[in-house]
């Protein structure tokens, strides 16, 4: 009985994790005509810097278009960046399917397990979200570069990223976790 706190919401949750696939091509889809976006503004800011060099006026700085070519590699080649960092983060470079957590750990093994009915779209609904993270992050990152703005946007924007990243890989994170506090 201890399982059927979502037994009706099995459906739902199915349903929403259905939907949301389509929605998540259309994030790739945006991040990278963000990407373009911030390639082209980068552009435009080392075309601005450069008209300032040239008469001597010595306002400005390198760093936001240096900011800006950065996010833009990050959007436009989301899928190698995704790799990249979870390789770094995990040791392994992508989640290609939804693996079912290991028996041996009950309390997680319940929702996230083989048996699980919610387990599959749970993961994807927490993947999504991830995604939505790891773009807003850049974001957040890119708006940070720029003149005038107050600072910490950058920090925030670091972190949104890093838990993007750990929401993609949820199972890997819960893995992570209760090998650290109960061990293997």
């Amino acid at each position: 009985m201890a399982d059927s706190w979502y037994s009706g919401y099995e459906n739902v949750l199915t349903n929403l994790a259905n939907s949301l696939v389509p929605v998540e091509k259309m994030l790739t889809g945006a991040a990278y005509l963000m990407g373009l976006g911030f390639a082209i503004k980068a552009i435009l800011t080392l075309k601005t810097h450069g008209e300032q060099r040239s008469s001597m006026s010595g306002t400005g700085n390198m760093k936001e278009a240096g900011i800006y070519l950065i996010v833009a590699a990050m959007l436009v080649y989301y899928p190698t960046a995704f790799e990249v960092i979870m390789n770094s983060t995990f040791g392994y470079d992508s989640v290609l399917a939804y693996a079912p957590m290991a028996a041996s750990t009950p309390i997680l093994g319940n929702i996230f397990g083989a048996n699980s009915m919610v387990g599959g779209s749970l993961t994807t609904i927490i993947q999504i979200v991830g995604l939505i993270a790891f773009i807003r992050g850049w974001l957040l990152i890119a708006r940070g570069a720029s003149q005038g703005q107050s600072g910490g946007g950058t920090g925030k924007g670091m972190m949104h990223v890093f838990g993007g990243i750990l929401a993609m890989n949820i199972i890997g994170t819960l893995e992570v976790f209760h090998n650290t506090l109960f061990g293997t």
